[in-house]
C-alpha cells in the first residue's frame, strides 16, 4: 500500500530539484560557487554524463598510486576483521595498483544501525560505476566508502537509530547506546563494544515494535514475512557482532555485511582513522601552507557572513589546524600552529576530554614536516578531508549527503580554487522514500487518514478550531475579572469557560496525537525500517531501480510493499 497517490507524487517530483538543496547559496557573488551548484547533476544520465566527461585524461601518477598501494593494506585489513573480503573485494583490490582505475568516494560516520540515506550513496555509486562499465567495457572504477570513525561518541545519531512509532512519546522509537557523560568526548574508533545486555536490548526493542506494530497488518503472511526479514537482518547483525572489538567495528561491519555480502558489491571500505599514513604528504602539504588555508577559510566565512548564510562552519575554524591531535585517553583536541622560544614550528592543543596538552614538534619554519612516528596521532577536520581524497587519492567522483556536508563541501571548495586543485564531480541524491511501512501504517490508522498531506490538512483544522475556541474564552475570561471586580455573580461566567476549556482541551489532545503522527511518518528511519518490511535485497533494487526508470535525482521515491 502506498502513502498517497503514486502518479500525484510522481507529478509533484518533476518540480524538485537537486540543486534547491542549495538555494540558501543563490545570492553569494561568487561564479566559483554558483558554477559548482549549476554543475551538480539533476538526473542520473546527467550524472553518468558529467561523471564520465570529468574522466576524460584520468590518470594515477605515481604519488596517487604509491597512497593507494598504502590504502590496500588498510582495506583488506577492515575486510579480513568484517568477514567480507569477497572475490568481488579481492579483485577490485587489484586495480588499485592501475593507473587507469577511477575512484567514487561517499563518507560518513560509523552510525548505529545508520538512516537510509547512508547506504543510498552507495547505491549511486555503484549504479553509476556499472553504467560507466557498460558504456566502456575497459574502464576501470573503484567506489570506496570512508568510515569517519574518529567522530566523538557526544554525536547523537552515532548513538542512536530511530524507527517510527506512534506508541512512543515523540512519535519515534529510539535505539541508543548507554553513554556515560564521562565518555561522551571518546572517539568512536575507541569507544568499546557494547556488553550483550544492550545488544540483545535492541533486539527485544525492534522485536516489541514489529510485533506491536504489525498488529495493523492484514494477514498472518505478511506478518510472517515481516518477522522473516527481520532474523535474516538480526543474523548478520549477531555476526557483526561476533567479529567486532569495538562500537565503531559492529556499526562499519554490518554496513558492509549489508552491501558487500547481501547486495554483492564490490564497494572497498577503510577507516578514517588509519588513513593518517596515506595522506601523510597531504597532511604536511596543509600544515606548511596554512597560512593561506586559514585566510581562505576566514575569507570565505565572512563571504558567506556577509550574504546572512550560516554554513554550519565555524567562524573561528580558520584559526585552528586542519588536523586533530589524538590523546592517549582516547579522545582528541583542537591544534594551532605556532612556534615556541627556540623557533621551532609546532602543533599545540588541549585534549577536550582529559585537558592533557597535546603537541607535536614540526621543525623550523619553511622545513616543517610531521615526523612518521607521530602520524597515528593525528587524523584531519572535516573541511579538508575531500581535499585529500582528491589531491593523494585522485578521487574524481564524491557522493555527498544532504545535511552538513552541503556546507561544508562548499567551504572545502574555495579551498580547491586556493591551491588550484579540480574539485571532484559531486552527485547528491536527494530524492526522499515514501512507503508505508508498519511503523507508519500503524500511525496512520490511529488518525483515520491515508497520507502525509492529510495529515498537515488535519492538523491545520486543529489549529483553527483551538484558535477559535482561544477567541471565545478570552472575552469570557475579561468579563469574569469584570464581575469580581464589581462583586457580581460568576457562576455562569465559569461555568461556560469551564465547558469551553473541555471542548479545547480534546482539541489540543487532538492536536498533540495528529503531530505525533507526522513526527512517526517523517522520522529519517534506520535501515531496519527498510530490511524489515522490504527485504535486504528488495530494498537495494527499489533504489537502484529508480535510479535508472526515473531520471529525477530530486524526485520522491515512491516504494510499494
Amino acid at each position: 500500500m502506498l502513502v498517497g497517490d503514486p502518479v500525484a507524487a510522481a507529478a509533484l517530483g518533476r518540480t524538485f530539484q537537486v540543486r534547491a538543496l542549495f538555494s540558501k547559496y543563490e545570492n553569494v557573488k561568487e561564479s566559483i560557487i554558483s558554477d559548482y551548484i549549476a554543475s551538480i547533476p539533476e538526473g542520473f544520465s546527467e550524472a553518468v554524463e558529467k561523471v564520465a566527461a570529468f574522466q576524460g585524461g584520468t590518470m594515477g601518477t605515481d604519488f596517487v598510486l604509491s597512497n593507494r598501494a598504502k590504502m590496500q593494506m588498510l582495506v583488506e585489513k577492515f575486510h579480513r576483521e568484517a568477514g567480507t573480503l569477497t572475490p568481488g573485494i579481492s579483485k577490485i583490490l587489484g586495480l588499485l595498483n592501475d593507473p587507469r582505475t577511477i575512484f567514487f568516494v561517499s563518507v560518513h560516520q560509523p552510525n548505529l544501525f545508520p538512516y537510509g540515506g547512508v547506504f543510498k550513496k552507495i547505491v549511486l555509486l555503484q549504479t553509476l560505476k556499472r553504467a560507466l562499465e557498460e558504456r566502456k567495457t575497459d574502464v576501470r572504477i573503484i567506489n570506496f566508502f570512508l568510515i569517519v570513525d574518529h567522530d566523538f561518541m557526544d554525536d547523537l545519531y552515532i548513538r542512536m537509530a530511530e524507527l517510527p512509532s506512534i506508541r512512543h512519546s515523540n512519535g519515534r522509537l529510539e535505539l541508543r547506546i548507554p553513554l556515560n557523560e564521562s565518555k561522551r568526548w571518546q572517539l568512536v574508533c575507541n569507544a568499546p563494544l557494547p556488553g550483550r545486555t544492550v545488544f540483545d536490548g535492541w533486539r527485544s526493542q525492534i522485536y516489541s515494535w514489529i510485533r506491536n506494530s504489525s498488529s495493523s497488518l492484514r494477514t498472518s503472511t505478511d506478518k510472517s514475512a515481516v518477522m522473516d526479514n527481520f532474523e535474516h537482518f538480526w543474523r548478520l547483525a549477531e555476526q557483526s557482532y561476533s567479529r567486532s572489538k569495538s562500537y565503531s567495528d559492529f556499526n562499519s561491519f554490518l554496513i558492509s555485511q549489508l552491501v558487500n555480502m547481501e547486495w554483492g558489491y564490490d564497494t572497498l571500505f577503510v577507516r578514517l582513522s588509519e588513513m593518517s599514513p596515506v595522506f601523510e604528504d597531504g597532511f604536511n602539504y596543509l600544515i606548511c601552507n596554512f597560512g593561506r588555508y586559514s585566510a581562505m577559510l576566514n575569507e570565505t566565512e565572512k563571504m558567506f557572513l556577509r550574504c546572512g548564510i550560516d554554513t554550519g562552519v565555524s567562524p573561528t575554524s580558520y584559526l585552528n589546524a586542519p588536523l586533530w591531535l589524538h590523546c592517549s585517553c582516547g579522545s582528541k583536541g583542537s591544534a594551532r600552529v605556532q612556534s615556541d622560544r627556540q623557533g621551532q614550528m609546532l602543533l599545540v592543543g588541549n585534549c577536550i576530554s582529559c585537558k592533557r596538552e597535546l603537541n607535536v614538534v614540526l621543525g623550523k619554519q619553511g622545513r616543517m614536516m610531521i615526523p612518521t612516528e607521530r602520524l597515528s596521532d593525528l587524523s584531519p577536520r572535516a573541511i579538508p578531508i575531500l581535499l585529500l581524497l582528491s589531491r593523494d587519492l585522485g578521487v574524481t567522483c564524491y557522493a555527498s549527503g544532504t545535511g552538513g556536508s552541503t556546507g561544508y563541501s562548499l567551504v572545502g571548495l574555495m579551498l580547491f580554487k586556493e591551491f588550484s586543485l579540480r574539485m571532484p564531480t559531486t552527485v547528491v541524491w536527494t530524492s526522499r522514500d515514501v512507503y508505508r511501512g508498519i511503523g507508519q501504517a500503524e500511525s496512520l490508522e490511529i488518525l483515520r487518514v491515508s497520507s502525509e498531506s492529510d495529515i498537515t490538512n488535519y492538523i491545520n483544522i486543529l489549529k483553527q478550531r483551538e484558535f477559535e475556541y482561544k477567541n471565545k474564552i478570552d472575552p469570557l475570561i475579561t468579563k469574569r475579572t469584570r464581575l469580581v471586580k464589581n462583586a457580581g455573580s460568576i457562576d455562569l461566567v465559569l461555568s461556560n469557560i469551564f465547558k469551553i476549556k473541555q471542548e479545547q482541551r480534546k482539541i489540543r489532545e487532538l492536536l498533540r496525537m495528529a503531530e505525533k503522527v507526522k513526527k512517526a511518518i517523517e522520522t529519517k528511519a534506520s535501515i531496519i525500517d527498510y530490511v524489515i518490511n522490504f527485504g535486504i535485497a528488495n530494498t537495494e533494487i527499489l533504489w537502484r531501480r529508480h535510479l535508472l526508470e526515473n531520471d529525477n535525482l530530486a524526485a520522491p521515491l515512491v516504494m510499494p510493499l
